[in-house]
């Protein structure tokens, strides 16, 4: 399910990539070094009586 939407997400940034004239490695491995960062990561998000807690692990 999630799986076609990685697969459409990788050739819209790649299309993008060579639109404006990126090398699409680097972008793709600049993108990846971001995600692997990412588990860990905590946002607590509060506004009045509303809270959101977002953890990625």
């Amino acid at each position: 399910m999630c799986a076609p939407l990685v697969v459409l997400v990788v050739l819209v940034a790649a299309v993008a990539c060579l639109a404006y004239r990126v090398s699409v490695t680097r972008a793709l491995g600049t993108a990846w070094r971001v995600v692997a960062a990412l588990p860990g990561t905590r946002v607590d998000i509060e506004q009045g009586r509303t809270a959101v807690l977002v953890a990625i692990r």
